[in-house]
């Protein structure tokens, strides 16, 4: 009997981490999926999607920042500099990306990282683009607990 509730404990426990991490990760996915599996009402799907999304915007903020210390550092190390590099080709999407940053600056990329671009991508191209943290945490974290509020309102009143 008791290992059985043991198990139970267990995979309700995994099954709970899975959905953190993927909330962490696809944020406009895993919003719908936490709900779907819980069925939260709308605070406590908010919290939820909330804290995960936010544990994913300083994560990988700081792990895409010390990706790029490193990419320096290898760079200095096992390649000289080159004289002249050729222009870089655009796509379609880079483009956007350029045209939301330009236009929009960090206020733009913040809004559009939870749902438009992931999480991950989002926090390290604003921590390659913009150098004060606090700023940076602070809009791209708010981003985040205004979308989990608009996705969770619109998965309890639908």
């Amino acid at each position: 009997m008791q290992r059985c509730l043991i198990k139970q404990t267990l995979a309700a426990f995994i099954k709970i981490l899975l959905l953190f991490l993927f909330c962490t990760v696809k944020f406009v996915l895993g919003v719908p999926a936490v709900y779907a599996a819980y069925k939260f009402n709308f605070v406590e799907l908010t919290l939820f999607s909330s804290v995960a999304g936010i544990t994913g915007v300083f994560f990988f903020y700081f792990l895409g920042d010390w990706l790029s210390h490193q990419r320096t550092i290898f760079r200095q190390r096992f390649y000289p500099p080159k004289p002249k590099r050729p222009r870089k080709r655009f796509t379609r999407g880079n483009r956007i990306y350029v045209k939301v940053i330009k236009n929009y600056g960090l206020l733009g990329l913040a809004l559009i990282t939870p749902t438009i671009i992931s999480i991950p991508v989002g926090s390290m191209i604003a921590g390659r683009l913009f150098h004060n943290k606090k700023l940076v945490l602070t809009y791209l974290s708010a981003s985040v607990v205004l979308w989990a509020a608009t996705l969770s309102a619109l998965l309890n009143l639908f």
